[in-house]
């Protein structure tokens, strides 16, 4: 007989505590680390509770980062993206609205976006490119792709962090930037998840399984952004992440693969 908590087999509570732990260290230390939490959330869930779970420990993280490093933040930089977030946001309710339940559409489509974030995370670490002034194409590219890529999978951190990256901004500008950008794109997700649970097929984001899951992580969470922030100023961030790529490419691969 299989050994299980609140329902959930101890397998799948070790896969949320290792989502949980690299959601807050992405959140607090190691920028990137968190591409690795939705296919891990995805072995437990299929389909939209994946999301709805995922998103739930994001925000936990996201409270404790935009008070650590709000004095660090550039909004000349978000404000800039805002409009073509929302464009991304569409054309991800519309996703959503199409494929329904998600399956395997689901499935494939955030794997796919997860191999490319892993692609766009190692070209952002080999490449060393000069800083380059904002600009309103840079913006729109970012901003649309990004807010599709966070509405749909929980997972645009490659790209965003290539856009502050390629501005020049400093680590502690990166993150308190990336953590106000991820917190306003986060909870602006909930009404519209909601809505499209009640009123399109596929089943809501929010079910009681995916809210148990998301409580019995919150300490797990919370313990690994109080850690991370401990780890900002001594941890070899290239080895994390280079660790976390190798895991989300093999994790992607798996569910393009159906396995």
């Amino acid at each position: 007989m299989i050994a299980t908590v609140w329902g959930f087999p101890l397998r799948d509570l070790l896969l949320g505590a290792l989502a949980a732990i690299t959601i807050g260290l992405g959140k607090t230390a190691i920028p990137g680390a968190g591409m690795l939490a939705v296919p891990l959330v995805a072995a437990v869930f299929d389909g939209r509770p994946t999301v709805g779970a995922t998103l739930i420990i994001l925000v936990i993280a996201d409270l404790f980062a935009v008070r650590w490093y709000r004095e660090h933040t550039r909004w000349d930089v978000l404000r800039s993206m805002v409009p073509w977030i929302l464009a991304g946001y569409v054309a991800g309710a519309w996703f959503f609205i199409a494929i329904g339940s998600g399956g395997r559409t689901l499935d494939i489509t955030m794997g796919a976006m997860i191999l490319l974030m892993v692609v766009l995370q190692g070209l952002r670490m080999i490449r060393r490119s000069p800083a380059r002034p904002p600009t309103t194409g840079a913006s729109a590219f970012y901003g649309s792709t990004g807010g599709f890529a966070t509405f749909v999978s929980n997972n645009a951190g490659p790209i965003i962090n290539s856009h502050l990256l390629r501005l020049g901004l400093e680590k502690s500008e990166l993150v308190g930037t990336a953590a106000w950008f991820y917190f306003g794109v986060n909870i602006a997700k909930f009404p519209i998840y909601a809505a499209l649970g009640w009123w399109t097929g596929g089943g809501g984001f929010f079910t009681v399984e995916a809210g148990k899951f998301a409580i019995m992580m919150l300490p797990i969470v919370v313990l690994a952004v109080l850690v991370g922030r401990r780890l900002f100023h001594i941890v070899p961030t290239q080895a994390f992440v280079t660790i976390v790529l190798v895991l989300a490419a093999a994790a992607s691969v798996k569910l393009l693969a159906g396995w």
